[in-house]
């Protein structure tokens, strides 16, 4: 993928649409705020590396724009066109979408 396709994807979030609140634990975590961009805190692989392509990994310190459900999770947009669930320890939120209160 381009990276103008790996942003455009970014842009399908869910969470740019609606972001889920309730009375539960389970509330939309950044506030009015989407995640476009993350930084990497440690070399993230796939759960399950053999239905994933070979190239499919986060590096520590490497930046990736992201898709952000409605719940708030956050996945990596690979260049192989994978995304990849990131967990809230293993990266850092760099950049945020504009203007994202749905």
């Amino acid at each position: 993928m381009t990276e103008q396709e790996i942003i455009e994807k970014a842009k399908t979030s869910k969470a740019l649409e609606r972001m889920h609140v309730s009375d539960d634990e389970f509330n939309y975590p950044w506030g009015d705020r989407v995640p476009l961009k993350v930084r990497m805190l440690k070399t993230v692989f796939p759960d399950m590396p053999f239905l994933a392509k070979a190239d499919t990994m986060c590096q520590r310190g490497e930046e990736y724009y992201c898709w952000v459900n409605s719940y708030g999770a956050v996945s990596a947009i690979l260049p192989n066109g994978e995304q990849l669930g990131l967990k809230p320890k293993e990266f850092e939120v760099i950049e945020y979408h504009q203007n994202t209160k749905p």
